[in-house]
């Protein structure tokens, strides 16, 4: 990491440290104290298993994913670096660990990085209208989705902006060749060797999108989506029991999902603060109090997720270092980008 960034992360930490000190000194640290040490440590446990649960599920999705295009693709492979990855989003600003994905899997499936950048684009994508279902299918059992109007316009714009991604993703894909002779015309006003790499990208970037061309396996990872955010959902709710027995199941359930939704943007370090900050203003505004016990859950869930990312990732980086590919990619496979 070089100076600046190493400056710009402390910067942001040290916002995310003011931000839940602030928070904190209103509700009272004793309080908040008081309340994780009475948790039940039975709905830590599920809490945590729900954390883990989600990698395990998620590096599956990644798999049927990326086998449209990237047939050398593992399972153990995705899982672990995706494994990773998350552990780098849970301690860095801005998802980082996405970056790291990209780079990590384009040279154990044998694909270019256009390619493994497409994968995860679609998996993004597949996120949001995942938990927007979710959180529908919540609104409509517990009706309480009105007390939450302010709340949705935010929801709204995440969804619009995945729904507008994937639809041009679609374009792109379906009409790959119109798609690389705009892309050629737009290169052609670069200098030549940047015009070279932006085409090349781009047939890369294609590539990488194929899954959805084959509606069968779009399905799957479609379907599989739900499942993987459950899991967040189960982890989130499970640390919430744990400190009191508030709000019924699918209005906790349809709260938590939408704070994965505020989730979607991490600026500070780990999200230090802002997901503290996030957690209480959406479980407050589904009646979930008082403002002490709300924090608490907010930090336990925040430790125990962390916690649990971390130590997949480690088990993810020790599968790595144990199965290294036999030969550098670039002598079984070009990589494009």
């Amino acid at each position: 990491m070089s100076r600046r960034r190493l400056i710009q992360a402390t910067v942001l930490l040290g916002i995310g440290v003011l931000i839940l000190y602030g928070l904190l000194r209103t509700v009272h640290p004793d309080r908040v104290a008081t309340a994780i040490r009475g948790a039940n440590p039975s709905w830590i446990a599920i809490g945590m298993a729900g954390y883990l649960a989600f990698i395990v599920i998620r590096g599956w999705r990644w798999l049927v994913i990326l086998r449209a295009s990237a047939p050398a693709a593992a399972l153990g492979d995705a899982t672990a670096v995706t494994a990773i990855g998350f552990a780098l989003n849970a301690v860095s600003p801005f998802k980082l660990g996405e970056l790291l994905r990209i780079g990590a899997i384009a040279p154990r499936a044998r694909i270019g990085v256009g390619e493994a950048t497409a994968t995860v684009v679609v998996e993004r994508v597949l996120d949001v209208l995942a938990l927007l279902l979710i959180a529908v299918a919540a609104a409509a059992v517990s009706g309480a989705g009105s007390n939450s109007f302010g709340l949705w316009g935010g929801v709204a714009v995440v969804s619009l902006a995945s729904l507008a991604i994937g639809a041009l993703a679609f374009l792109m894909v379906s009409y790959p060749q119109r798609t690389l002779a705009v892309i050629d015309r737009i290169a052609t006003r670069l200098p030549a060797r940047v015009a070279a790499f932006v085409d090349r990208f781009a047939a890369s970037v294609l590539k990488g999108f194929a899954s959805l061309r084959s509606p069968r396996r779009l399905a799957t990872a479609a379907l599989l989506s739900v499942p993987v955010w459950l899991c967040i959902d189960v982890g989130l709710m499970a640390v919430f029991r744990a400190l009191t027995p508030q709000l019924a199941f699918p209005t906790l359930l349809l709260a938590c999902t939408i704070f994965i939704l505020s989730q979607a943007i991490s600026i500070t370090p780990g999200s230090v603060g802002t997901y503290e900050g996030f957690f209480l203003l959406v479980l407050s505004t589904f009646g979930a109090g008082p403002a002490a016990l709300v924090t608490a859950a907010a930090v336990l869930s925040h430790v125990g997720n962390i916690a649990a990312l971390l130590l997949a990732g480690a088990v993810g980086a020790l599968w790595l270092r144990v199965t290294r590919p036999a030969l550098p990619v670039g002598l079984e496979r070009p990589v494009p980008s």
